[in-house]
């Protein structure tokens, strides 16, 4: 094609405000030149200590990976920039199954249980702290055969044409995560940490007991949680014998969270105001103003008719995941509306762009607004809620199901989703939200027996549908609930060995209702403050 290429908008104000260079010849020739080549010569240091490979002539038969540098700088939580990092990687698109590596999968810490923790260190009074493993896939030893080309910029004089035999699992290769995983897994068994059965990415000793420390690894980010300091100290010392450490002390700042704790009530609030902050500016909407609610609760969203103007899809699409990942982490409050907006990704109009821009309008008011876990919550044990809107879907009537879970006065799990099925009715629409909600509560009651060692059943989990409640406990109203799938009479079954009990709620006190439709101001932040969203730790 002849016309005319550049960059939309929104990439071009992201690259403004980073202004990270994406090659080696950008880097060497940008004005922190200086910054970046330090951190290439750090890099170039680390996998020379860890021996990752010998130089070696290819062999016959055999392809070459290719080897890139990656920049990034490292944002602190004022959104100040604390450090420049340059990572080479290997360019693991062009390795062959079977040959260059085989297994890839590597678990991560879910969010539900990093917030699980958080809760129990507020209840338990734990200290948290933080520790980065430098180059921590650097540190898993390769089964197979990898060859990659010399870094650039860094080539051994004299031997331009050899190769690197990889003998660690360097950046880049789609085995790394795997083999670090594996590694540190290892070592902490040996170190008689117990790992869970419910997250294979927590780890946790003397559960239930008078000094239990718990930790949670999300790839080379690793926080501890234990009662002593000197608790905590063993366990830095002991990963620092095996892996090269970086200790970041207390735990403020993870995974673009904010983590502050009031040391006289106890109490922790997890919040994100500075990728908030990030993403306004990303896209232009940091001098907008504040609106109460995230949705309108009048106006109905529909797919682009032949007549609509589309806007720009990828503009649209990396609006919806900036969005997705602050509504996964800690804002449940704006669940539904990016669940709902999600759906029209694939050719979005102007509509759908202007209820995008509210959601950001909703943020500029609420930056601060976070989770909030107690040391003394009036309610003990995980507590749930289960809401569905019957047929909110305008287009193919669908409804939407919501469900959240409290434990010590905070959020630890919520969905939005829309259900696969069209139900029939409102009771049909939440006796499938609540069958949804009975697995998640499986999980979580699962994951708090092994971390505290206590019972958690029967869990109690509150309905506002009355007949939905009756279909649960009994089989009642055959006629109207014999077509539902039999994968939805889980809710049933869990009820009847007293594993769950379910509780009648209110509509007006339903907090999972902020999950399944739009609100007006005033019910959004009554539901918002009974479920634990504050604006500061006192």
């Amino acid at each position: 094609s002849t016309r005319s290429r550049c960059q939309p908008d929104y990439y071009v104000q992201q690259c403004h405000i980073t202004d990270t260079p994406s090659t080696y010849q950008s880097a060497s020739t940008s004005s922190e030149k200086q910054e970046w080549r330090k951190a290439m010569k750090s890099e170039m240091k680390s996998l020379e200590d860890n021996d990752v490979w010998d130089l070696v002539n290819l062999p016959s038969g055999r392809k070459i990976v290719g080897s890139k540098w990656v920049f990034k700088k490292k944002i602190g939580p004022n959104g100040t920039v604390e450090r420049f990092k340059a990572r080479l990687v290997a360019q693991g698109y062009t390795q062959k199954f079977g040959t260059d590596y085989d297994e890839t999968f590597c678990p991560v810490v879910r969010q539900e249980s990093l917030r699980t923790i958080l809760a129990l260190s507020a209840k338990f009074d734990l200290k948290l702290h933080q520790v980065d493993v430098t180059t921590a896939f650097l540190n898993g030893s390769l089964k197979e055969e990898v060859f990659m080309r010399q870094p650039e910029g860094f080539e051994c004089p004299g031997s331009e044409n050899l190769v690197c035999k990889l003998k660690k699992s360097i950046y880049g290769l789609k085995q790394s995560p795997r083999c670090w995983n594996t590694t540190l897994d290892q070592y902490l068994k040996r170190c008689s940490f117990t790992q869970s059965k419910a997250d294979p990415c927590i780890y946790f000793k003397d559960a239930g007991g008078e000094n239990p420390c718990y930790i949670g690894v999300y790839v080379d980010d690793i926080i501890i949680a234990a009662k002593l300091d000197h608790q905590i100290q063993q366990v830095k010392d002991s990963l620092s014998q095996q892996f090269e450490l970086k200790d970041l002390g207390q735990l403020k700042y993870f995974l673009g969270m904010s983590i502050s704790r009031n040391v006289e009530s106890g109490h922790i609030l997890i919040n994100q105001p500075a990728y908030i902050k990030r993403i306004l500016e990303v896209f232009g909407m940091q001098d907008c103003k504040s609106v109460s609610t995230p949705i309108s609760n009048t106006s109905k969203l529909e797919k682009s008719s032949v007549e609509d103007e589309c806007i720009d899809q990828h503009k649209y699409q990396s609006a919806i995941g900036s969005l997705l990942y602050l509504a996964v982490c800690t804002r449940p409050d704006i669940s539904y509306a990016v669940s709902t907006l999600a759906k029209f990704t694939l050719k979005p109009n102007n509509k759908h762009w202007t209820a995008l821009k509210r959601i950001f309008r909703y943020l500029q008011g609420t930056k601060t607004l976070g989770l909030k876990y107690s040391r003394n919550s009036e309610i003990s044990g995980i507590v749930g809620y289960s809401d569905a809107d019957w047929a909110g879907d305008v287009a193919e009537r669908r409804s939407t199901s919501g469900y959240m879970f409290l434990f010590n006065g905070g959020p630890i799990s919520w969905k939005s989703q829309r259900q696969k099925c069209v139900a029939l009715s409102t009771a049909e629409a939440e006796y499938v939200a609540l069958s949804s909600a009975a697995q998640e509560s499986i999980w979580l009651t699962q994951l708090l027996s092994e971390l505290t060692r206590a019972s958690e059943t029967p869990m109690v989990i509150h309905e506002d549908n009355q007949s939905t409640i009756a279909m649960a406990r009994n089989p009642q109203y055959h006629g109207r609930a014999k077509h539902i799938e039999i994968k939805h009479h889980f809710i049933r079954d869990q009820v009847a060995n007293g594993t769950i009990e379910l509780v009648y709620c209110p509509s007006s006190q339903m907090i999972a209702d902020m999950l399944t439709k739009g609100l007006n101001c005033d019910s959004l932040i009554y539901l918002r403050t009974q479920s634990g969203m504050f604006d500061n730790v006192k």
